[in-house]
């Protein structure tokens, strides 16, 4: 599914953000990409979402150059990040709405996905509430919901459990299992800072410093 080979990445002349990657994670693995803050994770996470360009080395996603890769036709990608983007003036439902619309979904077909994502993520009671006045937990929870309204081939996680409750951490591992048993062929590629934040979740962990994936 993804192939990364010999990807450097830098901001600034003195320092590499990502230093000689190399990276194959097979098509349905679960892979959890573990190291503080500055470790290179995130940026990893942005060149495979295709939000950072490859400046030296080779992506490649399904056989794809990631240089060739056309996200809307060749992938079916999720990437949630720690900090969500919604229509911030829109409601809870109409967010929800929006992604499928956009998919070119019919109308009972899109009422059915939202009404069912709602009742599965506990957010009956907030779907006429707009983003704006959301906290970030509940922001982050929408987030999910809306991911779970398609079928997804490869998920991009990044960093979410980070500054939330032990109980928050809690309820969204679970959210984030549901999302996989939604989905139990995806390839999955999440983030932390510490092993111990995945809980019950079961990765694959690889170790990232100072931009360089840490050897056993």
């Amino acid at each position: 599914m993804i192939d990364i080979k010999n990807l450097y990445i830098s901001f600034t002349k003195e320092f590499d953000a990502l230093h000689n990657i190399n990276l194959y994670v097979a098509k349905g693995e679960k892979v959890a990409l573990i190291g503080e803050e500055e470790s290179g994770k995130t940026t990893l996470i942005r060149v495979i979402a295709g939000l950072e360009k490859v400046q030296k080395g080779e992506v490649y996603i399904k056989g794809i150059n990631i240089n060739k890769l056309d996200f809307k036709n060749d992938i079916s990608l999720a990437y949630i990040p720690q900090t969500p983007v919604f229509l911030e003036n829109k409601t809870v439902s109409e967010n929800l709405k929006y992604v499928l619309k956009i998919r070119n979904y019919d109308e009972p077909t899109i009422n059915y996905k939202v009404m069912s994502s709602m009742t599965t993520f506990k957010l009956d009671n907030l779907k006429n509430i707009k983003i704006k006045e959301l906290n970030r937990f509940q922001k982050m929870v929408v987030q999910i919901a809306r991911t779970s309204t398609r079928k997804v081939d490869l998920f991009l996680i990044d960093n979410i459990f980070e500054d939330f409750s032990t109980d928050e951490q809690n309820t969204l591992r679970d959210y984030i299992n549901i999302l996989l048993e939604l989905n139990p062929e995806a390839t999955v590629l999440i983030t932390c800072n510490d092993a111990k934040q995945l809980g019950y979740l079961k990765f694959k962990c690889v170790k990232l410093k100072r931009g360089s994936i840490e050897k056993d």
